[in-house]
């Protein structure tokens, strides 16, 4: 099954609505060996690793919360 990790991430200290943005951090076409179940557990770790090498969310910026979608997913923009 075709999976995606996709994280929700908001700027710190702003409280307005539209200070959240969906992020795809991977899917399984990058990583092939994650399962849903994986996903779901083991995600956190490597997020914040992504998190704190990515080049815009690295400062300034938190996970809100993630999700593991089956099959393709589409940025719907603000979160």
């Amino acid at each position: 099954m075709f999976i995606t990790v996709v994280a929700v991430l908001c700027r710190l200290g702003a409280a307005a609505s539209g200070s959240c943005v969906e992020e795809i951090v991977t899917d399984s076409n990058m990583t092939p060996d994650m399962s849903m179940m994986a996903c779901a557990v083991g995600a956190q770790a490597p997020l914040a690793k992504w998190m704190g090498e990515h080049p815009i969310y690295h400062a300034n910026w938190r996970l809100d919360r993630y999700k593991c979608v089956p099959g393709h997913y589409e940025i719907k923009g603000h979160a």
